[in-house]
C-alpha cells in the first residue's frame, strides 16, 4: 500500500503478488477475519466480482432447492387430489364443465379450492370467491372459462385456451390429465421447476444485491473520508461485497425458514443492512490502524538507516583523517631519514673495513 503524493486517495498496489485465495477460504475470511480485508484490496476487482457471482449462485441454488421441496409437496398433494377427489370434467372450445360443484381446504399447506363451472355465474359470485380465499395462503378457483390462482396475496388469471396454446396440451377430460401427469412424472416436473427457479432467482438476486452493494459502497466511501482513509469508489465497492457476505447468508437462512414455516422476524431488513455497515466500519478502522502501524515502522526504519548512514560517514571521515595523519607521519619519517643520510662524516677513523 502506498499513498500517491499527487492525490488524496489511498492507492493499493499488488507489489507482493499475493497467492490465490480459494472461494471457501475467501468466504471464511469475509465473515470471521475482517482484519484481512486489506488483502482483498490488493487484488483485481474482477476477482471480487467472481467471488460475488459464485456466492449468489450458491445462495440461489439453496433457495431453489427449498422452493422445489415446497413445490414438490404441493405437486404430490395436487396429483393425489386430481386422482382421488377432483370431479370428472370435460373440456371443449376453451370451456370446462365439471360434473359437480366442490369446495375444500387443505390445512397442511393452507390451500383452499373452489370449483364452479356454472355458465350462469355472475361477476358478484366471482368477486365473493376472491374475497373468501384471501384468508388463506394459497387458493385455486376453477371457473367455466378460466382458472384463478391466489398466491402470496396476489391473484393470477389464466384462460383454458391460453394454457392450451402456450403449453400445447390436449386435455379433454380427467383421464387425459392424469395420463399427461403420469407421462411427465413427478421427478420431471420437479427438476424442470428447480432449473427454472434457479435461473430466475439468480438473476433476481444479482439485481437485488447489487443495489445493496452500491448503497453500502457509498457508505464505505463516506466513512473512509471521515476517518482519514480516502478510498476510491472501486475499493469501496470491493469492501462492500465482502461486508455483505454474512448478511446474504443470514437472509438466505431467513428466507428458507420463512418459506417452510412462515416464521417472521420483524425489522429483519434493517438488521440485514446494519450488519454490513458494522463490517464496513470495522474493516476501514482496521485498515487505517494497519497503515498507521506501517507508517510508524517505516519511520523507525528511516531513523535507523539515517543513524547508520551518519555513523558510516563519521567512520569514513575518521578513517580519512587517520590516513592523512599516517601519511604525514610517513612523509616526516622519510624526510628525517633523508636529512640524516645527507650529513658529512666527521672525526671518523678507519676501522679497517675500507681495505
Amino acid at each position: 500500500m502506498k499513498k500517491n503524493e499527487n492525490s488524496k486517495e489511498i492507492k493499493f498496489t499488488d507489489t507482493n503478488n499475493p497467492k490465490r485465495i480459494t472461494f471457501f477460504n475467501r468466504f471464511k475470511r469475509a465473515i470471521f477475519n475482517v482484519e484481512t480485508y486489506g488483502e482483498f484490496l490488493l487484488e483485481k476487482t474482477s476477482v471480487t466480482i467472481k467471488y460475488f457471482l459464485m456466492l449468489v449462485l450458491i445462495v440461489s441454488l439453496i433457495l431453489a432447492a427449498v422452493s422445489t421441496y415446497y413445490f414438490a409437496n404441493l405437486v404430490e398433494k395436487g396429483y393425489n387430489y386430481i386422482k382421488s377427489e377432483l370431479p370428472d370434467f370435460t373440456y371443449e372450445n376453451g370451456k370446462v364443465k365439471f360434473a359437480n360443484l366442490a369446495e375444500g381446504h387443505d390445512k397442511d399447506i393452507d390451500l383452499y379450492n373452489i370449483i364452479n363451472t356454472d355458465s350462469e355465474l355472475s361477476n358478484g359470485v366471482e368477486e365473493s370467491y376472491k374475497e373468501k380465499v384471501k384468508n388463506y395462503s394459497h387458493a385455486i378457483i376453477f371457473l367455466q372459462n378460466k382458472i384463478i390462482i391466489f398466491e402470496k396475496g396476489n391473484f393470477s388469471e389464466f384462460s383454458y385456451s391460453e394454457i392450451e396454446n402456450n403449453y400445447k396440451v390436449d386435455i379433454k377430460n380427467k383421464a387425459d390429465l392424469i395420463q399427461i401427469l403420469d407421462t411427465m412424472g413427478m421427478s420431471g416436473i420437479n427438476i424442470t421447476y428447480f432449473v427454472a427457479v434457479t435461473f430466475s432467482l439468480y438473476l433476481a438476486n444479482i439485481m437485488t444485491y447489487i443495489l445493496d452493494i452500491l448503497l453500502i459502497a457509498l457508505f464505505a466511501y463516506l466513512t473512509g473520508r471521515i476517518v482519514g482513509l480516502p478510498l476510491n469508489l472501486t475499493k469501496s465497492f470491493v469492501i462492500s461485497i465482502y461486508a455483505l457476505t454474512l448478511s446474504i447468508i443470514l437472509s438466505t437462512i431467513y428466507t428458507a425458514v420463512y418459506s417452510l414455516t412462515g416464521f417472521v422476524i420483524e425489522y429483519f431488513n434493517a438488521m440485514y443492512l446494519l450488519i454490513a455497515y458494522i463490517y464496513v466500519i470495522a474493516a476501514i478502522l482496521i485498515i487505517k490502524s494497519d497503515i498507521i502501524k506501517q507508517h510508524v515502522e517505516l519511520q523507525k526504519i528511516y531513523k535507523v538507516e539515517a543513524q547508520v548512514k551518519k555513523e558510516l560517514e563519521e567512520q569514513k571521515d575518521k578513517d580519512k583523517d587517520e590516513n592523512e595523519e599516517n601519511k604525514k607521519e610517513d612523509e616526516k619519517k622519510g624526510k628525517d631519514k633523508d636529512e640524516e643520510d645527507d650529513q658529512p662524516v666527521i672525526n671518523r677513523e678507519p676501522d679497517g673495513s675500507e681495505i
